[in-house]
Parts: C-alpha cells; structure tokens; sequence
C-alpha cells in the first residue's frame, strides 16, 4: 500500500520541486538585508526538496497506525509504541536516545453500549469519555434532559435530580464545546444527575461519536459520562423540544486503574558547535483508543522524527543540538509534558526554542510562535524561504499542550500548523486512520520543520524571548 501512496506523493509534489528550484533563484540581496544569509537559503532549498521526495515519515506512520494501532495512555499499545520509537531512533543513527519515566492515568473503557427506548427502542452510538467511571453493572436507565449549556441547565436545575442530561450546545468552534466534554458530567451531578452525555466536539459527523478527556469536581458526586454524535443530539432535542419524553438506557464498564509507569522517548542530534544549547521538537505518541491516531498525533511525531532524521540523513550537523521528544499521555492531562519539565529544569537556560506539532498533518501552512515580538519576527525571517511549499505563516498564538510547561517558563515555543479545516472531522473519533493522511502533505510538513529547525540551530533566537 505505501509503495503506491509514495509513487503517488512524488508524482504531485515534482511540481512543487520544480517550483521551489526556480523561486530560489532570486534570493540574494534582499535575503541579505534580512540578516539571513544566502548560503543559510541554499541549505534550506536542500533541505526542502529531498523532504519533499522522501517517504520515511509516511512509511513510519504507517507502521505506527496499522501494526501497533491505538496507543490509549496505560496501554500494552502504548509500550509498544515506545519501543517503536526508541529502535527507530537508534537505527537511524541518532546520536543519543533515551527514555524518561512518567507516571500517567491508567483507565480502560470496557465494553459499553446506549440505547433509547423510549419513544422507540433504538440503538445510540456512543464513546465513552477518558477518565469516566463506569456504570453500575444492570446500567442507567432514566429519562433525558436536554440542555444547550451551562446558563440552561442551572436555569433547569428543579429538573435534573435522577435525569440522564445531554448536553447539545451549537457548535461555534472546538473551545465553546470541548468545556462540556471535560466538565460537563459534575455540571450535572450537582444537580442531582445520574449521567452526562455530551454532543461530540465536531462540526461534520457521520454518526460518528468522538471522545476525550474529562475530570470530576473535588466534592461532587462522580456520574458515567460518554460523547453522543451530533445526529443523536439533535434528534433527541428535537424530540424534548415537542413534548416527547425520551428514555435511554446506558452501559459502561469503564474502569481507572490507578498510575503506571511508561516513558517519554527522546533522541539527539547532537550540535557540532553549541552542542549543550538545544532546540526541542516533537509531538505526542499516545492516542484515543476508537482510532489509530494518524493526525492526532502520530503524524506530528512522525514528521517531527522524520525531520531530525533528513539533517542527519543529508549529512547536515546542525550547530546547535536537535532534541525530538515524544511525549506520553498528552490526551489524558499533559503528563509527559509536565514530566520533560521536572526533568530537565535545571538546563532550561539553554533550550533555544521548542516546536510542537499537534494539529494534523493536512497541508503545510505555517507557525504559530507564543514568544515576544523580537522572536516572532526572527522566526518569520527563517521561515521565508518555506514560501514556496506555503509554509512561510509565522503568526503570535498558541505553541502546544506538551511544550506549554517549559513555554511557561520561558522557552519560546512553536506551533507546526497546517490548512485543517477538517482536523475535528476526524479528532478523537474511529475515523482517525491512515488513509486520512496525504503522503505528499506530511512530506511538505516534514520539509519545512526540517527547514525551520536547521535555520533556528544556525542562528540561534533572541535572547529572552518569553511573552
């Protein structure tokens, strides 16, 4: 299958080559005047068009998605995955690779099903939310209360003891809807609710549920939570809306273990010159179980690794030193993240910069830096020359989940992003597969961080670039 996927990427990206071979011609004196010199656009030009042509991303993606499969944090997956990661590395010549230890969640979801009986009897498809409890083992049955929010279901309040609330608000973009999944279920149990399910956090669905995390409120009792598909949403608030009372019968065996041990995976490109100043850049390798996590997030380790790997593969020795890190349990809190930065606190006046790629792996677009103006101005200069792949969008904004605790602290961080209009199509859902990625899309990603990483470990960033 890959073979094909990668005859078909270099098919359509030789006219981007070609492209970026003319559009270089012309960069000189004005290049120059920037303060990046000509030879610096020579190297990322090379860089650029044998990322293009090179398939390792794709083919390593592969492997994660089809033969390892889901990578639910706490999971024999997850382990394997790690394994996966660390021999990679070490076959393809990385300087150094190790493992740092994390303590994350470990909670299975079980066998779990829902049903409405009541107009008529009819299956729901559902997902269980990371972090829910379980049912009892009969299940829930109790009559739906079908709110749009907060502000409705406090105004509602008299109604919920011993209701199932669903939560359905309008779908105005991930942030206004995501707050239900995570915090909805203790909303509705201080009202006396049994249960909580929560319209999935997409605006396209083909009666496809999509999951993710939640907590519970210190104080609060604990109720089973699950994502209902849009289609299910709406249909049950049109029912409620007319009169109808709507029943549904729920099922989940979901289960939290307590901690285990698993492990961040890192390796080295060590710098020829500045070896001790480090440039960190990564994504995370854990996944929602329902998928295979092709663009959430193994597609950012893949091109993030496959980044490092094209330096040390074109024989380029970058002057300061490339850190991939492949953090653990982002999806379940940002474990792996949090660990990096107890790690390695004490060496955080020598991290450069930290690039995060989390948002799909769809057509290259560009970066969002969350760092102070001097910074985001420096890296919109190295980033000039990934014009020609339309990667040149650098842009203040947001840097990642996993990077965000040593961003916190100071290092400038780096968001890798993309044209994802359809990212939530597929976010956390059974629809997170392999064959969703473009291998020409993740090649023209893997060029430009190759590119932006190698012209940030040449030149370095202003000094004290936090916000």
């Amino acid at each position: 299958m890959l073979q094909s996927l990668q005859s078909v990427s270099r098919t359509q990206v030789l006219g981007v080559v070609c492209a970026i071979l003319i559009a270089s011609t012309g960069m000189s004196s004005q290049d120059d005047a920037e303060g990046v010199s000509a030879s610096h656009h020579e190297t990322q030009k090379r860089i650029i068009a044998a990322g293009l042509e090179d398939g390792f991303a794709a083919e390593w993606l592969e492997t994660l998605c089809d033969s390892i499969g889901p990578r639910l944090t706490g999971s024999p997956q997850m382990d394997s995955a790690i394994e996966f990661a660390v021999k990679t590395m070490r076959d393809e010549g990385f300087d150094k690779v190790w493992t740092e230890p994390v303590m994350v969640p470990h909670w299975v979801r079980g066998n779990e099903w829902a049903k409405l009986t009541s107009p008529v009897e009819e299956k729901l498809n559902i997902s269980g939310l990371g972090g829910s409890v379980g049912t009892p083992r009969k299940g829930i049955e109790a009559e739906v209360l079908v709110v749009s929010g907060q502000e409705e279901l406090d105004s509602r309040a008299a109604e919920v003891k011993g209701k199932i609330v669903v939560f359905n608000p309008e779908w105005e973009g991930y942030g206004p809807v995501v707050k239900y999944r995570g915090g909805g279920a203790s909303m509705a149990a201080r009202h006396g609710a049994v249960a909580a399910l929560v319209r999935s956090a997409t605006n396209v669905s083909l009666n496809t549920p999509h999951t993710g995390v939640m907590s519970y409120e210190e104080g609060v009792p604990k109720i089973p939570t699950a994502s209902l598909t849009v289609e299910d949403a709406a249909r049950m608030e049109r029912l409620t809306d007319r009169g109808v009372p709507v029943r549904v019968r729920l099922m989940m065996e979901a289960e939290n273990l307590g901690a285990r041990r698993q492990f961040n995976v890192i390796g080295e490109i060590r710098g020829r010159e500045l070896p001790d100043e480090i440039i960190v850049v990564g994504g995370h390798l854990d996944s929602w179980d329902v998928g295979t996590g092709a663009h959430d997030d193994g597609g950012g380790c893949a091109l993030t690794l496959a980044a490092a790997r094209l330096l040390h593969t074109l024989d380029l020795h970058p002057r300061r030193t490339i850190r991939v890190v492949l953090f653990v349990a982002e999806e379940q809190g940002g474990f792996g993240g949090r660990a990096y930065l107890e790690a390695h606190a004490d060496e955080l006046d020598r991290h450069v910069a930290a690039l995060e790629s989390d948002s799909g792996v769809f057509a290259p677009d560009g970066f969002s830096v969350r760092a102070n103006e001097a910074v985001v101005e420096r890296i919109a200069t190295l980033a000039a020359p990934l014009k020609a792949i339309g990667a040149d969008n650098v842009r203040k904004g947001w840097a990642g989940v996993d990077i965000g605790p040593i961003v916190d602290q100071g290092v400038p961080g780096i968001g890798h992003r993309c044209k994802n209009d359809k990212y939530f199509d597929y976010h956390h859902s059974p629809a997170d597969t392999f064959e969703k990625v473009d291998p020409a899309d993740l090649a023209g990603n893997v060029s430009a961080v190759a590119a932006l990483i190698w012209a940030i470990a040449e030149d370095g960033l202003p000094r004290d670039g936090a916000e």
